[in-house]
């Protein structure tokens, strides 16, 4: 969690540069609108598998991607709805020990979503940083198993796989103004509630546990039309 911890500590300190640059602008009032913006983004999707591992087995972090739209709804100037239908793709490795000094890093699993984040956005430092934490229902569109060398085909896996995913996520992002618009840099962590396995899962081998869930975190960078 190092990383985690720079990266936060870089997000913080630069809005707080940011908030004492734009600390005397304009004071007008704010007059409700619904609609405040849309955007467009993509990232890096880092995620990894937890659960009780078969024996001899254990999982790494893989590296995915995501890009969508993003949508926000005023509630009041410094809370708001944040809608961000996405494609989502995640990647995890499956590690085998066999009896050697290290873990042979020996198949790649491949989970494709459509995602569908709500999640409340509270803006602070004058609406510089912002701070998120919602929910996050994702539909399996295609899972694979495949060794990382790539010398097989990728086994379809989607019968062992629940199709409905459902996450909670929290984060925090900084807005970087060139009016009317923004750009932002988001970093957001997610975890899932539902096991994504089924019944059928012992039918597969010793590849995937009986019970088992994803998380992992999410870097993302964007630019938002401001309505």
């Amino acid at each position: 969690m190092g990383r985690v911890k720079v990266i936060l500590f870089f997000l913080i300190f630069t809005s707080s540069l940011i908030y004492a640059q734009e600390k005397n602008s304009s004071g007008e009032p704010w007059k409700y609108k619904l609609f405040n913006s849309v955007g467009i983004f993509g990232g890096v999707d880092y995620s990894k598998l937890t659960g009780d591992a078969p024996e001899d087995v254990s999982y790494s972090s893989g590296i995915g991607y995501q890009a969508g739209l993003s949508l926000e709804f005023n509630i009041t100037k410094d809370i708001r709805i944040l809608f961000q239908p996405q494609y989502n793709l995640k990647t995890v490795k499956v590690m085998y020990d066999t009896g050697e000094d290290e873990l042979i890093d020996s198949m790649k699993l491949k989970f494709t979503y459509v995602r569908f984040p709500v999640l409340l956005k509270i803006m602070a430092f004058n609406g510089v940083t912002y701070f998120l934490s919602g929910l996050d229902p994702g539909y399996l569109s295609k899972s694979t198993i495949q060794d990382k060398e790539g010398t097989t085909e990728e086994r379809d896996i989607a019968e062992y796989v629940n199709e409905f995913d459902l996450g909670a996520t929290f984060g925090v992002g900084v807005n970087f103004k060139i009016k009317p618009h923004d750009i932002y840099i988001e970093l957001k962590y997610s975890q899932s509630i539902l096991n994504m396995s089924n019944n059928n899962v012992p039918k597969f081998g010793s590849d995937l546990p009986q019970r088992f869930r994803l998380s992992g975190l999410q870097l993302n960078a964007g630019f938002n039309f401001n309505l």
